[in-house]
């Protein structure tokens, strides 16, 4: 039996939470899988739960964060005291922290993952907790070459380090949402959280200038965040009120119609490290692969290992070259079409959820 702890999982959305549930998914294919997971949404969350409980056993906890985090370990500690665990996973170094002192007394192993982000934090005092973590872990996956070189700069202990690149969902078989008018030509999108280093505001100034060739062009923000307010005057100071269109949060449906009817995938995230902040891979280009999109991204954090320059996307090592990528994409639609079929080919043989598992397993077993 696996356990696999989390905070992170649906029904809320976001890539840790679709990563957290496909290996979840893919692992119950293989082994019994009991998650303990947060309560999102009482509603939301049974529809989820009830649609996969077939394949995986869901337990929630609700309540304050700090008093939750706790309750899920005290349910944890029965269930394993009466059921044979080989493995318990936790999504991030949290959901292992109030754990680890339990699983480490019943000598059962413990897999964390890393995704990048979170090594990087002023506070002195909470990188000291991430560290002890990942040196009491059994072993550690993290989600990019460039996650498991910042983890190797924290820890002592760097031979139960292993690297995994996560799959992203095949949404082609899925049935679409036409929630939104999609009436642009070409279109753009970007999906991801609104914060300041997935690089909105410097697309927007891009598109300004594209309008000049492209009168009609779309550009479809996908994601909800704290920057919204901000994205919503810039549109507005910059006259693009028909070009530029806020579709909030999306459900998998809601993202086919949108890929669909996309030309271009543009995420040219900012290099934030000194504030703390950076993209460990970008599960979002490949989902935008599995339809033939290329994506545009800058050489920051793990991206480049996403998006593969010239043959699957752009990437760009100035953000100030992001308007002539955009716009030498857009008019050679012969070399857009062929980095679309690769990042296609790429992502159906390289990330697949199915390919991805076992690449897990391995890690797991090895």
């Amino acid at each position: 039996m696996i356990i696999i702890l989390t905070q992170c999982f649906p029904s809320r959305l976001g890539g840790i939470e679709s990563l957290v549930s496909n290996l979840a998914l893919g692992l119950g294919k293989k082994e019994k899988v009991i998650v303990f997971a947060d309560r999102h949404h009482l509603f939301y969350d049974a529809i989820y739960d009830n649609q996969y409980k077939d394949q995986i056993i869901v337990r929630r906890t609700g309540g304050l964060k700090f008093f939750r985090r706790r309750k899920k370990i005290r349910e944890l500690k029965p269930f394993i005291e009466s059921n044979q665990v080989k493995l318990v996973i936790a999504d991030t170094w949290k959901s292992l922290e109030l754990s680890i002192d339990l699983l480490d007394k019943k000598n059962i192993s413990t897999l964390c993952l890393v995704h990048g982000n979170e090594l990087l934090s002023n506070n002195e005092k909470k990188i000291q907790r991430i560290v002890q973590i990942l040196n009491r872990a059994s072993s550690i996956i993290a989600n990019s070459q460039f996650t498991v070189n910042l983890i190797k700069k924290l820890i002592a202990n760097k031979e139960h380090i292993k690297f995994v690149y996560p799959g992203a969902n095949d949404l082609r078989q899925i049935k679409s949402d036409n929630f939104m008018k999609i009436e642009g030509n070409p279109v753009l999108i970007t999906l991801a959280r609104l914060e300041k280093r997935k690089g909105h505001a410097v697309i927007l100034k891009a598109v300004k200038k594209l309008t000049s060739d492209f009168p009609l062009i779309q550009y479809v923000i996908a994601g909800a965040g704290s920057e919204r307010s901000n994205l919503q005057r810039l549109v507005k100071e910059y006259g693009l009120e028909k070009n530029v269109f806020f579709a909030g949060l999306v459900n998998e449906s809601q993202k086919k119609y949108l890929f669909e009817h996309t030309d271009l995938m543009v995420m040219p995230t900012i290099d934030e490290s000194e504030n703390r902040s950076v993209e460990g891979f970008g599960i979002a280009y490949l989902e935008a692969a599995f339809f033939g999109i290329p994506s545009i991204a800058s050489n920051v954090g793990g991206t480049k290992e996403a998006v593969l320059h010239n043959k699957t996307g752009i990437i760009i090592n100035n953000i100030d070259d992001l308007f002539q990528s955009i716009h030498e994409l857009l008019i050679n639609s012969n070399h857009r079409k062929q980095l679309g079929n690769e990042a296609q080919k790429r992502a159906i043989q390289d990330f697949n959820w199915d390919i991805v598992t076992n690449k897990y397993l391995n890690a797991i077993n090895n």
